[in-house]
């Protein structure tokens, strides 16, 4: 396994101390998943306690040789509890701390209760934005791991417009993706942040599947196969001159590299086909204007424009209550990372970030069409991360 280097982690605790200070905070809990992965290189079940100057303390309740192994950390403390980060903080210098940090955005109601009685002195503040805006830029080593997976999710595309066959099922279909995505490393599955927000590998919609609505904060929802699971491939099946859409994920090293292709065995509805022109042209616009400083909410606005211009200002990213109102996201660690190029989300697009655009558009009982693809953001514009052609993949 490979293992997330020790001038990464202590990189990121620096900046993680100096906003802490900024913030005039003591230090910083750390228990949410990936969080605690980007700040110790481990995802064993652990409370990470990051002070606002010198070293930070990982104390572990389940695996602690497993994270002794995996993580950069050098204070690593075994417990049997939560109660057992009290002498250890103590030990440390910390048992005085005043105004502590939380990620109150994902953090469980039970959890921060107990914290406040056991620290009933404590002013606990958000540090949410905080790590989530710290993520945003992504080092050479976070885009390789992301390139890693832009290239299993390019080999996955090639292999399966070959398999596609007349009849199948979207099941079938997002079962062959996920056997080509776990064979070539796919660490299977996919993470959001977003409560009661989850994510499949793929949404593999074909035809009126495409404009199924649900609960999800995305552009597709699609039917599923229980309301247990309510997006993604169901049982619908392949048919001549219908879209196929299939929304791609891959996560190596904890990274996601996110894509989408329209997939046609034989040609798309006049209608469908311009949408379609329509997506490409929204993309090849923002692959060009997209520059540092240009605020996120601009994105969107010129998104909107252009399928407003050519008529498809309805059927933009969803259809009535399907639509969502944003043309991309950031991605790392999670799916739904920062940025959001969304009306109202006035923050700068900076260097170093790296995000995903998708212009789609969706159509009641024929489906939906659209692309999407993975950038970085450099010092003269983007550059296109996800490999596989911009263009409509037509199947024989």
């Amino acid at each position: 396994m490979e293992l997330v280097p020790k001038s990464q982690i202590y990189a990121r605790i620096k900046k993680f101390q100096k906003w802490l200070t900024s913030k005039d905070l003591d230090g910083a809990f750390v228990l949410q998943n990936v969080d605690l992965y980007y700040l110790s290189g481990t995802l064993q079940r652990a409370i990470l306690f990051v002070p606002c100057e010198g070293q930070p303390l990982l104390m572990v309740i389940k695996s602690f040789q497993r994270a002794r192994n995996e993580s950069a950390i050098q204070a690593i403390f075994e417990i049997q509890g939560r109660g057992g980060i009290l002498p250890i903080l103590a030990g440390h210098g910390h048992g005085m701390l005043k105004r502590v940090g939380f990620e109150l955005d994902v953090l469980p109601t039970a959890q921060y209760l107990w914290f406040q009685k056991k620290f009933p002195r404590i002013d606990f503040v958000d540090i949410s934005p905080g790590i989530r805006k710290l993520r945003t830029i992504k080092t050479p080593y976070e885009v390789n791991q992301i390139q890693r997976a832009t290239a299993i999710l390019d080999k996955g595309y090639q292999e399966i417009q070959q398999l596609i066959r007349e009849g199948m099922t979207e099941l079938e279909i997002d079962g062959l993706l996920y056997c080509l995505a776990r064979k070539e490393g796919h660490m299977g599955i996919m993470r959001m942040r977003g409560w009661n927000q989850e994510m499949t590998h793929a949404h593999v919609l074909s035809g009126e599947s495409g404009a199924v609505v649900s609960s999800g904060e995305t552009t597709a929802g699609g039917p599923g196969n229980t309301p247990a699971m309510p997006q993604g491939a169901g049982f619908g099946r392949v048919k001549k001159n219908e879209p196929i859409y299939i929304d791609y994920g891959v996560g190596v090293n904890g990274y996601f590299s996110d894509q989408t292709r329209t997939l046609v065995m034989g040609d798309l509805e006049d209608d469908l086909a311009r949408a379609y022109e329509c997506s490409k042209k929204i993309l090849e616009t923002l692959e060009a204007e997209v520059q540092p400083g240009i605020p996120c909410a601009r994105l969107y606005e010129r998104a909107h424009s252009i399928a407003r211009k050519n008529g498809f200002e309805e059927n933009f990213m969803g259809y009535g209550q399907g639509k969502v109102k944003f043309v991309g996201h950031g991605i790392g660690l999670e799916i739904d990372e920062l940025p959001v190029m969304a009306p109202g989300f006035k923050a700068p697009i900076q260097e170093g970030m790296v995000f995903a655009l998708e212009p789609k558009f969706v159509f009641p009982g024929k489906g939906i069409v659209g692309i999407e693809d993975d950038y970085r953001v450099t010092s003269k514009g983007i550059e296109r991360l996800t490999l596989t052609d911009q263009a409509l993949i037509r199947i024989s």
